[in-house]
């Protein structure tokens, strides 16, 4: 064989090695990730119920219920918060925006309003002898300085929560500041209220900044849900709606009012504890969801794991895509753009195949931790997904 010969075939076997490498490398394997809260952390037993947001400035702020005995929903617990001034590279010490006591601060629902820069955050508090919700309040925690420092808890439940209704909680995710130009910069923040036997949520606006704040009239579901806007001065939510199923309906008054919803069997949700949380974020026409697809669990270990991210290009109508960010536990998430473009995703997280169900002694320091993505800028353009990068 001639030398000549010799080299192209070395080529070729270079070319093909390369291009087999190539195929079996994911996208996954250049994303990076960073763990922010890990269960057992500052003393904290346990931290859920994420709300992630980017403030005027490019700062990412994650915010969490710091739960500090036990997992256990309404315990006590106080929301904690660390902030990114590096698109999440690294983050700050943890800062307690709260004093709970022996009650509980639950699902924060972080807002910014990118004209003033003010950052919202807001919260139900859980008195610890009543369980009902009748007695549950409404809070607003306020900064002005990019997160730095906080105003004190003030009550807005008389603001914000519908006459002969009590407040059962925000989101939980984030809220959003509307683009489009009928309703221009209206702040939105999702609750759920009920008239003490049925429990129906509402969008609660603000056409001034946050000075006031007006209260939508109830939509057709009640549960844990997400409000995005896409496309633009079209709001969209998507609800957790039990058994796996995951319910959706329009608002074209900026939330005032909303349509018939109808489930979307598109997306998949995991099944135990009545389904889970999921998140979205929309960009015009193209919206983004983010949940736990589910999957075996056993008696030991929920079925929530799996996370994937959809992607549609006519704004929830149809998905035209969806991949799988993390094979292990995955549960509530939150989405949010940084400023240069690309996404960044929390999630509730572990290595195991399901979070370990709550029994005694079951969920040791880091059963769960807060993880954070950041996911590549091409999937916000319409013509480039994961198999294309």
């Amino acid at each position: 064989m001639s030398s000549n010969l010799i080299s192209k075939y070395v080529l070729v076997l270079c070319l093909v090695f390369f291009l087999e490498v190539k195929a079996s490398e994911s996208p996954l394997d250049s994303i990076r990730k960073t763990i922010v809260f890990n269960a057992g952390d500052d003393g904290i037993d346990s931290y859920r119920i994420p709300t992630l947001t980017t403030s005027k400035k490019g700062t990412l702020l994650l915010f969490t219920e710091a739960r500090k005995v036990s997992s256990t929903d309404k315990t006590p617990t106080d929301i904690a918060l660390k902030r990114s001034e590096d698109d999440g590279k690294s983050w700050s010490k943890i800062q307690i925006l709260t004093n709970s006591g022996e009650n509980a601060f639950m699902d924060p629902v972080a807002l910014v309003d990118k004209v003033t820069g003010r950052i919202f955050l807001f919260t139900t508090l859980w008195p610890s002898e009543d369980h009902s919700k009748l007695k549950n309040t409404a809070w607003v925690i306020i900064s002005d300085n990019d997160g730095i420092s906080w105003s004190k808890p003030r009550e807005i439940t008389k603001e914000i929560v519908a006459p002969n209704h009590y407040i059962g909680g925000f989101g939980p995710g984030a809220g959003l500041q509307m683009q489009g130009s009928r309703f221009k910069d209206r702040l939105i923040v999702p609750t759920r209220q009920t008239d003490g036997k049925i429990s129906k949520n509402r969008t609660v606006y603000s056409d001034d900044h946050g000075e006031t704040w007006e209260i939508g009239t109830s939509a057709p579901d009640g549960g844990e849900y997400q409000i995005s806007e896409s496309p633009y001065n079209v709001l969209r939510y998507n609800l957790r709606a039990g058994k796996g199923k995951r319910t959706v309906a329009t608002s074209r008054d900026g939330g005032m009012t909303w349509s018939n919803s109808h489930i979307d069997f598109r997306l998949q949700s995991s099944v135990d504890y009545g389904g889970c949380q999921g998140s979205m974020l929309g960009i015009d026409t193209m919206l983004f969801y983010v949940g736990p697809a589910g999957g075996l669990g056993d008696a030991n270990h929920e079925d929530r794991q799996n996370l994937f991210i959809y992607r549609s290009l006519n704004g929830g109508e149809t998905w035209a895509n969806d991949y799988l960010l993390h094979d292990k536990s995955a549960g509530y998430s939150c989405i949010t753009q940084l400023s240069d473009g690309r996404l960044a995703i929390v999630f509730e997280a572990s290595d195991s195949n399901g979070f370990p169900k709550m029994t005694p002694g079951n969920r040791p320091p880091g059963w769960m931790r807060l993880d954070v993505i950041i996911l590549p800028k091409e999937i916000v353009n319409k013509d480039t997904w994961f198999n294309h990068l």
